[in-house]
């Protein structure tokens, strides 16, 4: 089970003003015998000086990211977790000094010693990153706005990249700027429609809106990179709603792809047929049963169809689904991954991962 970690975390960093910092770390080696990758993206806990990381880790034999959070702030070590369900729940523990990241990585009773090390650019996109934020008070309420971006230093990309959230900004400042300029105007007239309509401020505090959005990568391997972006919102009510969208950058095409460039649209219902079989598969499901109906289900919804939201990797496709698309929110996202085996006569010929 995914759980909303990484955005509630996101909404704890520190935010400063627009700057470019050197917050982005690729390293490679081994858990055991086996090659990986991790990357790490580095925040401040508020009011502190201690660095914060969060980022993920994938196998090279898959390219499949497994989320990563910071599971404590001991001095002098660097604990990561992903925040699994109990019996998938992994963790590094170790040091990381010098640009190597060296101890042992647990997942139930199992326990294997790792080493990684801090890599320069060599095929790997160049990462920057930025932040901006506003805090609107009016009168006892405060609104907030939060901007993290770790973005493609490219500026081509990063056109691209910001056309793909709104398509009337060529980059990502004038977005920030104006975007946080409206969020300013917006609340500002809310709140004071709401407190001069009302006489109860029992539930005032609800008034208090925050907004966090940003960008990063997720994987930044040698033929592709993938960003993800993240949107949380509060605005009242008893939580608030968080989205995530990935993007994929072939870069041997130098191009965003889409998941035409994958799958054949034709065979939708084909399509359909393998996914959910493959989610049934998983989840113990019998045929012909709706999902929801099923004994001890997770999900909400009857059927699930083939997501646009999606990744790629070595042997096959994950698609992406949202908060209360599939599951209730406490769930969290909820993704299937599909092998290529499965979908093969349903694939692009022109697709090659």
């Amino acid at each position: 089970m995914k759980f909303l970690y990484f955005s509630f975390f996101c909404l704890i960093l520190s935010i400063h003003s627009f700057a470019q910092k050197d917050d982005y770390l690729i390293l490679e080696g081994k858990i055991g015998e086996f090659p990986v990758s991790m990357e790490l993206t580095i925040g401040k806990w508020p009011e502190q000086e201690e660095k914060f990381y969060n980022g993920n880790y994938y196998y090279h034999s898959q390219e499949i990211p497994i989320d990563l959070y910071q599971a404590d702030s001991i001095k002098g070590e660097l604990n990561l977790t992903n925040w699994e369900d109990e019996n998938a729940q992994e963790f590094f523990k170790g040091k990381f000094t010098n640009g190597i990241y060296k101890g042992i990585w647990t997942k139930g009773n199992k326990s294997i010693p790792f080493e990684l090390k801090k890599v320069s650019a060599k095929y790997h996109t160049e990462i920057v990153h930025f932040q901006n934020s506003k805090v609107v008070p009016v009168g006892s309420n405060a609104g907030t706005y939060e901007y993290d971006w770790y973005l493609p230093k490219d500026l081509k990309i990063q056109r691209e990249l910001v056309w793909k959230i709104d398509s009337t900004y060529t980059d990502f400042h004038s977005y920030t700027k104006n975007s946080l300029a409206s969020f300013e105007e917006d609340y500002t007239n809310e709140i004071k429609e709401y407190q001069k309509d009302s006489d109860d401020d029992s539930h005032s505090f609800m008034m208090n809106y925050a907004f966090h959005e940003g960008f990063s990568p997720v994987v930044n391997s040698k033929n592709y990179l993938v960003m993800r972006y993240s949107l949380y919102q509060y605005t009242g009510g008893a939580h608030g709603m968080s989205h995530e969208i990935y993007f994929t950058y072939n870069k041997k095409t130098q191009k965003w792809m889409e998941i035409s460039d994958v799958l054949n649209e034709k065979y939708v219902i084909q399509i359909n047929m393998v996914v959910d079989k493959a989610l049934r598969k998983e989840h113990n499901i019998q045929g012909g049963i709706p999902l929801q109906d099923s004994e001890n289900s997770i999900f909400i919804s009857d059927e699930i169809t083939y997501s646009k939201n999606f990744t790629l990797s070595k042997n096959g496709i994950t698609f992406h689904y949202g908060l209360y698309e599939l599951t209730p929110y406490a769930y969290g996202y909820f993704s299937q991954f599909v092998p290529y085996e499965e979908l093969k006569m349903y694939l692009n010929q022109d697709f090659k991962y």
